[in-house]
């Protein structure tokens, strides 16, 4: 098998040299197909120098960059394992992942991330080595610095690509610390949606940290098309502002983007009719919500094309022109098995009746880095992923997931643990016992709220405040604090999740009144 370095390698040198490759969105910078190898050629030596190669760990902890990108490309080149990472952690986040995958290196921008890296030290039983961004610390490495005379006659060459972890992917934390997915080579491959190779300008919202921002990468650069990218988030006037100044063709995006564009009040003050496709994906997209995003966005002349998958098992099935139902995560990718599973008896369904979707597929990720007890779980005794989502399949074997049985809080694309949340509440000393739960918010998928036995008096602000001082700003309760007088569980002592949930959502009262007498 070839490997993605190698085929990246390829494409990259075949794309003509002089058509733009990168546009920074907020400033405009661009750079070349022929400048992005030269530089990413260029830092590979450097990284070579600095005894990175197969079996090294590079953490990558930044926004979108092309220092980012080339830095993640020459990884790529050297067989090196790229680990992205939210810059928006906290110390005790990123502290918790990079002990968890040991990186050699880690590239950051000179300040707040570097910061709270640094912070993270305490935790480290090494301190690894830094390529900083316009750093002004003589320890560290500057990543201008960082780039080599190059060696014409260098290509990649990745000794078994079947087992070579590409990269470390960082989970939602299910338990409320992050797993370290680790994906390989023949992972990648599997999961890249390969589109025609034409002029075409593709929009870039996602992080690296996510695959989907990986997939758009890989994507851009084997088709050769030309990629505006985004180094954060942007209002929604900047966002339509900018699908029409570049003329964006491809958009990369989640089903809450879209509906956000849809109840913005400057949908009309902008030209984005170049917009002709969009792939949706982190979250399921309702065929109503489909048809509305083409009419009132589009007037009918955009294709939405969904995607189905998880980090752990990739991209499992897909639409793609030929093959689009408004609302269906399209057909099965090829090797892919489905079956949707009755959750009360464990019995497989027929076409169009509801269950949780479980899922095989023949290049899932290698296991999770140093924690094969949590990869052996994620298996029945039949060898299938259980994914917690509810959804269906029609009579022409496309697949529809409606909703979710997880008790995982989808904010936008991120995903929230509640027992993260829950464990941090529980510390504080005014709580006896915390539960959280999403509330459904137009735009954004669901608002964290937590609902709160106290024990002595405290406000719901300090509460609210208490958390955001501990997590990452998507983390954070935007649905507030309810105070209620006690947790319903189930017989077993299950937490009853739905109860306060509904009860929340259909009274609608004020957040200081007890909803549970």
């Amino acid at each position: 098998h070839i490997s993605v370095a190698e085929i990246l390698f390829t494409a990259l040198k075949e794309n003509n040299a002089d058509s733009v490759a990168q546009i920074e969105a907020e400033t405009g910078h661009k750079l070349t197909n022929g400048q992005l190898l030269e530089d990413s050629l260029s830092v590979a030596q450097g990284l070579k120098a600095e005894g990175i190669g197969e079996g090294s760990v590079v953490a990558v902890v930044t926004f979108n960059s092309q220092e980012a990108y080339i830095i993640t490309l020459a990884s790529i080149f050297v067989g090196a394992t790229v680990a992205p990472l939210d810059s928006g952690l906290t110390p005790d986040e990123l502290g918790h992942f990079i002990k968890l995958i040991q990186p050699k290196i880690i590239f950051c921008d000179n300040g707040k991330t570097l910061n709270k890296i640094e912070q993270a030290y305490k935790v480290l039983p090494y301190t690894p080595g830094f390529v900083v961004s316009g750093v002004q610390k003589h320890t560290y490495i500057d990543f201008e610095d960082l780039k080599q005379p190059i060696d014409v006659e260098f290509k990649p060459d990745i000794k078994n690509p079947e087992d070579h972890i590409l990269f470390i992917m960082p989970t939602s934390g299910t338990t409320g610390l992050s797993k370290g997915v680790m994906l390989s080579d023949l992972y990648m491959r599997n999961a890249s949606i390969l589109l025609p190779k034409m002029e075409l300008c593709l929009l870039v919202t996602s992080p690296l940290f996510w695959v989907s921002g990986i997939l758009c990468l890989f994507i851009s650069f084997i088709s050769g098309y030309t990629t505006v990218y985004l180094r954060g988030t942007v209002k929604e006037n900047t966002l339509l502002s900018i699908i029409q100044d570049y003329k964006i063709n491809l958009w990369v995006s989640s089903p809450t983007a879209l509906l956000g564009l849809v109840a913005s009040p400057y949908k009309n003050a902008y030209d984005i009719s170049s917009l002709k496709f969009a792939f949706v994906g982190g979250s399921s997209m309702s065929a109503e919500s489909v048809l509305q995003v083409q009419k009132e966005l589009f007037n009918n002349k955009i294709s939405i094309l969904q995607a189905y998958g998880m980090t752990e098992i990739g991209v499992v099935s897909s639409c793609d022109l030929n093959s689009n139902k408004p609302g269906s995560a399209g057909l099965l990718k090829p090797g892919c098995k489905c079956k949707i599973e009755n959750v009360a008896t464990g019995e497989p369904l027929g076409p169009g009746i509801k269950g949780e979707v479980c899922m095989k597929a023949p290049y899932m990720m290698k296991g999770y880095i140093n924690n094969p007890e949590a990869y052996a779980e994620l298996f029945d005794k039949d060898g299938w992923v259980h994914t917690g989502d509810l959804g269906y399949y029609d009579e022409e074997g496309y697949l529809f997931v409606v909703d979710r049985m997880k008790e995982m809080i989808k904010y936008k694309s991120y995903h929230i643990a509640p027992s993260e949340l829950e464990d941090i509440l529980r510390k504080h000393p005014a709580v006896k016992e915390a539960l959280v739960v999403g509330v459904p918010h137009p735009t954004d998928g669901d608002h964290a709220t937590a609902f709160i036995v106290p024990i002595k008096k405290v406000s719901e602000d300090e509460l609210v405040q208490y958390v955001a001082e501990r997590v990452s700003e998507t983390k954070q309760l935007r649905g507030g604090v309810r105070f209620v007088e006690e947790i319903p569980c189930t017989p077993t002592g299950k937490p009853k999740r739905n109860v306060l949930r509904d009860q929340l959502i259909a009274r609608n009262n004020s957040s200081s009144e007890m909803l549970v007498h």
